[in-house]
């Protein structure tokens, strides 16, 4: 065996014991995190972890992880590990690997101190050290072994130089799958406060497992080059940089944030460091350790705040520093290694980094998880309440100490019994404790003062939080006028464009009337209308947004036949289905009345947004119903359901927390897949609670969403009800006719006896809707101004040639239209006026009519909407102008 050879052996076996080493630093620092009744069985779970795992290791855990691969997915020689001597080298590999296999194993069982039987300790190791660790290292390190051929992740380009993931993170979920199973330590959350810091019992010895750690991770990561290469100097560089800024940043965060140091975080922020290096130390230059040090300290400080905000109890952090930084330091290697060394763009090594870090915790959570919940069934995992408050020393090993027995003294003291014990040692530590306690006594007095002071102080703050609340009211009613103020803002915004929009979406019809067939014109203006229309929901949706917030959207409730509206609605909505290649489906379950007094336009809204959704999101062939019900009908307060089920795409419960958010859609790349403001659903949401009921939403990913509308339906005294609403449903025929113009008024237009006078401002409206009343044979005058709209109307009253119908802009220069109108009127002009304008806030169709309009029609308009008011009030003003 040649001279370098010997030393890369000799390399890997010394590196092998640091990584055994680390077992001392693991045993120190959760010692000292722990409380001092738990200690003792925190150091037995310690030697029990290492060996437990490492023998099974060598029974079949090295063979499931380097053994030959099948399909890449699992090893199948090596069992046991036996090696005649002739392969040095394989024998310190084997030994390498086992003390990582040990770290990993104890990695997950530090999170669950304090509260985890010990035989559940060791069967969590026996999971993690024989199955779930050697098979994802099969997937992510085979190659590691010389000559095998790589596991499927690591085939796919995934790098981990020396396990944040592998071995770190894999660790970490382990130990939250058993977090939350088992739930936290007693006293650690409370509904006052959202956590309660239980403080370890030696942070001086804690601190001296970290540094053993330290020591311990040169060998960690130096020995996962499996020989002594010119880059071991290089990895002994990169570890202590991003491990060391890691402190730091820890350092300077608490001292900005709080101007006190304590040593947990800083610590916790070493370590973070440290495993988030292994990942890529090998390649990576000294400033990318830097950084990935300081990030990984940041990120760590963020686990923790999620953890606490979920409420799951990590003891010693183990999740936040080897879960949440060994997934940076994972991902970071797409960042920060040198191209060269890459096989795929950066964009795409980030996503197969990823794709590890989801396959790592999917792997090892469920399976951890779906263990423990098995065996909790016949083995139980947690100590009982009375075992935690005694400490797991005495409960689970029967180990006492002095402390144990003064508690117990001063347990007798509360009873009645005085004396603290003659048996204890007054020279020691819990004899002075001892004398202290008698003291207590002694100054019950002086604290009750003291309360009574504080007391008096606090009736003081109490008032002071009165003042601040009654401040804090005012702050409210000034934000909830901000934000009526911002609505009207959008309803402005909105008539701004809607103005405009009249010309676009004109003018368009016009050239598509004009295209002469040509295929490449007529596509290219389909694409403007389309886009055109699909701006103009978008304006509406804002409106009425807007409306709602500021407090000015009204209900109109009517009675009117269920049945026919919902017939309405489907014949709109089936086209739209079996354009998709969808099955649409409208059922009723049980009776439902005849008529309901709700407000239809609003109803009729909400269910269009509904099922246009659930068509949007389902692939082709699948399947969209809607279910119609009655709830509480002998109550007096009946609701309508409506249940439109789909078979779409899904959401997670994260997404269906956003759904009802303004502007919000569930997931980005729905968004720009499917397209979509995110407007929809929330005005939906507030109509269906203005319309006395509610909407929520039920959905699993993959196999579709159903959304469960109510809506109140007025008094039910009078209620008459379907006996069977199916049969009825089918009977109604489909209203096909929507203008309501009959063939006379048609006739009418087209003989030309329609006189208009348009009142409008701006000339691309003037060219536009001139254009389309000429279309339809009627004879137009235009007016720039109310002033000149006057005068013309005026003077064509005199001549005795009065207009049919007058077109009046109300937002125009010199008199606007509110004012013509009124004038008008004045002076006994009768002719029907039709307000033309895109203001369409409550309240402005009535500031029309109150200025005398006969009507009201909001921009943009089009050609059949703007013909038939011209024909309605022209018919109605000279009837007997029809003649052959």
């Amino acid at each position: 065996m040649e001279l370098n050879q010997q030393i890369d052996i000799l390399w890997i076996l010394v590196c092998s014991i640091f990584v055994l080493f680390m077992q001392a630093g693991f045993c120190c620092l959760e010692s000292g995190l722990s409380r001092s009744k738990n200690s003792i069985h925190v150091a037995i779970k310690n030697v029990v972890d290492v060996s437990t795992v490492g023998i099974l290791y060598w029974i079949f855990g090295f063979g499931l992880m380097f053994g030959a691969t099948t399909g890449g997915l699992i090893g199948t020689t090596y069992f046991p590990f036996t090696n005649s001597g002739s392969d040095i080298f394989l024998s310190a590999f084997f030994v390498f690997q086992l003390m990582l296999c040990t770290t990993a194993a104890t990695i997950a069982s530090g999170a669950s101190a304090e509260r985890m039987r010990f035989t559940a300790y060791v069967i969590l190791s026996i999971v993690l050290g024989g199955i779930i660790y050697p098979v994802f290292g099969h997937w992510a390190w085979t190659s590691h072994f010389v000559g095998k051929a790589p596991g499927w992740l690591e085939s796919l380009g995934f790098r981990d130089f020396s396990g944040s993931t592998v071995v770190h993170s894999l660790g970490a979920w382990a130990a939250l799958a058993s977090i939350m199973i088992i739930g936290p330590r007693i006293g650690k959350f409370d509904k006052r406060t959202s956590s309660r810091k239980l403080r370890g019992h030696n942070l001086t010895l804690a601190t001296m497992g970290v540094f053993i750690l330290w020591i311990g991770w040169f060998g960690f990561n130096g020995g996962s080059e499996f020989g002594f290469t010119s880059h071991v100097p290089q990895i002994f560089i990169n570890t202590f940089l991003a491990s060391a800024c890691g402190a730091i940043t820890m350092l300077v965060w608490q001292y900005y944030l709080r101007k006190q140091i304590e040593i947990e975080p800083v610590l916790n922020g070493l370590l973070a460091g440290l495993v988030a290096s292994s990942a890529s130390c090998d390649v990576v230059s000294p400033a990318s350790a830097v950084v990935t040090g300081i990030v990984a300290a940041v990120v760590m400080q963020a686990g923790v705040r999620v953890l606490d905000y979920f409420q799951l109890d990590d003891t010693i952090g183990v999740i936040p520093v080897h879960g949440f930084a060994g997934v940076w330091g994972t991902l970071a290697v797409a960042l920060f290694i040198p191209a060269e060394l890459l096989a795929h763009s950066r964009l795409e090594q980030f996503l197969v980094q990823l794709l590890g870090c989801v396959v790592c915790f999917i792997w090892c959570f469920s399976f951890c998880w779906i263990t423990l919940r098995v065996i909790s069934k016949y083995i139980r995992l947690r100590a009982t309440e009375d075992e935690e408050k005694q400490g797991l020393n005495m409960a689970e090993h029967g180990a006492t100490s002095e402390m144990y027995e003064l508690l117990n003294l001063m347990e007798l003291h509360i009873k009645g019994n005085s004396h603290l014990g003659e048996d204890l040692d007054e020279n020691s530590d819990v004899g002075l404790i001892a004398r202290q306690y008698n003291r207590v006594t002694q100054i019950r007095d002086l604290a009750l003062n003291e309360l009574k002071d504080r007391t008096e102080n606090l009736e003081l703050t109490r008032r002071e939080l009165e003042e601040k609340a009654e401040r804090l009211k005012q702050a409210n009613t000034d934000a909830e006028a901000a934000s009526r103020a911002k609505s009207e803002f959008l309803a402005n915004m909105s008539h701004e464009i809607r103005t405009p929009m009249t010309a676009v979406l004109g003018y368009t019809d016009l050239l598509l009337e004009e295209s002469w067939g040509r295929p490449g014109s007529i596509k290219l203006l389909d694409v403007i209308k389309r886009n055109g229309n699909y701006l103009l929901e978008l304006i509406n949706d804002i409106l009425d947004l807007s409306k709602i917030e500021a407090g000015n959207l009204s209900i109109e409730t009517i009675q009117f036949p269920l049945l026919e509206k919902l017939k309405e609605i489907q014949s709109l909505m089936k086209v739209r289905a079996e354009h998709q290649g969808l099955q649409f489906k409208l059922s009723f379950n049980g009776k439902v009345p005849v008529e309901i007094q709700s407000d239809p336009t609003r109803l009729k809204q909400i269910l269009i947004n509904l099922i246009g959704n659930a068509i949007k999101f389902t692939p082709d062939g699948g399947k969209v119903s809607v279910e119609t019900s009655l709830l509480n009908s002998s109550s007096n307060e009946p609701l309508l359901e409506f249940k439109i089920r789909d078979t779409g795409i899904g959401m997670t419960a994260g997404q269906i927390d956003m759904l009802y958010q303004p502007f919000v859609q569930a997931d980005s790349s729905t968004t720009r897949k499917f397209g979509g403001t995110g407007l929809g659903l929330a005005i939906s949401k507030r109509l269906a609670e203005m319309l006395g009921g509610d909407l929520y939403c039920e959905s699993v990913p993959g196999e579709g969403t159903v959304f469960t509308l109510t809506i109140g339906i007025g008094n039910p005294a009078p209620l008459e009800f379907h006996t069977n609403p199916q049969v009825d449903f089918k009977q109604i025929p489909v209203n096909q006719q929507e203008s309501g113009i009959s063939e006379l008024d048609s006739e009418t237009m087209i003989m030309g006896s329609c006189s208009v006078l348009l009142a409008e401002d701006g000339v691309d409206n003037q060219r536009l809707i001139s254009t389309l009343l000429k279309k339809e044979k009627a004879h137009v005058v235009l007016a720039e101004n109310g002033d000149i709209a006057v005068r013309r109307a005026l003077n064509a009253e005199q001549q005795g040639k009065p207009f049919d119908v007058i077109l009046m802009d109300m937002s125009m220069p010199v008199l606007d239209g509110y004012g013509a109108t009124r004038k008008l009127r004045e002076l006994g002009i009768e002719t029907p006026i039709i307000a033309l304008t895109a203001h369409a806030m409550t309240g402005d169709r009535q500031k029309c009519i109150d200025a005398g309009c006969t009507d009201y029609a909001t921009k943009p308009v089009n050609r059949e909407k703007l013909r038939n008011i011209v024909v309605k009030y022209q018919c109605h003003a000279e009837p007997e102008l029809i003649t052959e």
